[in-house]
């Protein structure tokens, strides 16, 4: 049965994708704290800083919209198979070659390299890929549970979640607690809190204090931090960092409670909607390729520099998969 199409989780794929073009796009300069003037690495931890809700919100994402449903397991693996692993084999192949030839210059590499091209990925940000795949095995059991349970006991799992956030996160190794509950970690808990959003209703004014008292607090934070070290200090950016577990839970609550869409915009949006998954398997080869010429963040002010080339990279990648769509049999590799 497909899924009812609901805006505001199209309009949150949509800054989430384009979260992830900007954070790319803002690193280098990012990475220069020190050698870069505070008014230009502002930028820069603005539109990284302010945007690292990327990842956490495509997983809420998968929450909202695959938990609820009730579907063989057969089935919803031979979906997900076809919609994630495929383009991501033929994305990964592709960069596999591009590392061959650009990186090491075609020379004989070994079957270990090809082996760790595909245990590893041939690219860094496919992690997101392997950590998905490993969210998905667990939909049909953590959806079913979802589905017959109290509200309390998923406010319970929730604040279990929150407690490993805040005592038991790796980032932060100074809050500890004697009881272990690895259980209650990682993105699981995201994948829960999406559904549970989703399903309730909450004050804009909680939903903007949690928003911009987290993603304030990713940003002072970081520079601050990054002061007292004198260098770029990232803990703070981290996708289970506190302060980024509540930007990226206002702005889930905001964009619910805004559930319109900009007059205009609708097609631009469904457009970037349906082709976000490609987009993010193709961008950082298309960023890789703007940089040679000479399209990257700090090719001007940040400030300017880093949007442009989020925007250029969206419209290439995107293009890229448009392309893909309309060869023969492409529709199941292009993503």
């Amino acid at each position: 049965m497909a899924t009812p199409k609901v805006q505001y989780l199209d309009n949150l794929r949509v800054t989430a994708t384009l979260a992830v073009l900007l954070i790319h796009s803002a690193a280098n300069v990012l990475l220069s704290f020190g050698k870069t003037p505070d008014s230009a690495w502002w930028f820069a931890n603005l539109y990284n800083g302010g945007f690292r809700y990327a990842v956490p919100i495509f997983v809420m994402l998968s929450g909202a919209l695959l938990l609820p449903r009730e579907e063989e397991m057969d089935s919803f693996f031979k979906k997900s198979f076809q919609r994630i692993i495929v383009p991501f084999l033929f994305y990964n192949s592709v960069f596999a070659i591009f590392n061959w030839q650009v990186r090491y210059g075609g020379r004989s590499l070994g079957f270990d390299w090809v082996f760790n091209q595909y245990f590893e990925g041939a690219s860094y940000h496919f992690w997101y890929i392997y950590m998905i795949v490993g969210v998905y095995l667990f939909i049909p059991i953590i959806g079913t549970w979802v589905r017959q349970a109290k509200e309390s006991h998923i406010q319970f799992f929730l604040g279990m979640w929150l407690v490993t956030i805040l005592f038991d996160n790796p980032h932060f190794p100074g809050l500890s607690l004697p009881i272990k509950l690895p259980y209650f970690t990682g993105y699981l808990g995201y994948l829960v809190l999406g559904y549970y959003v989703a399903r309730h209703d909450f004050s804009r004014v909680f939903a903007w204090v949690l928003f911009l008292m987290g993603t304030l607090w990713t940003m002072e934070g970081t520079y601050l931090h990054s002061l007292e070290d004198g260098k770029f200090y990232g803990l703070l950016y981290a996708n289970f960092s506190p302060s980024v577990v509540m930007s990226t839970t206002g702005l889930f609550m905001l964009f619910k409670s805004y559930e319109g869409t900009l007059p205009g915009t609708i097609a631009v949006r469904d457009w970037i909607s349906s082709h976000s998954y490609g987009v993010y398997l193709v961008h950082i080869m298309v960023l890789f390729y703007l940089v040679k010429i000479k399209i990257y963040g700090g090719m001007w002010h940040p400030s300017i520099g880093i949007p442009l080339t989020a925007f250029t990279c969206l419209l290439i990648s995107g293009t890229i998969v448009w392309v893909l769509r309309r060869i023969p049999f492409g529709k199941y590799i292009a993503g």
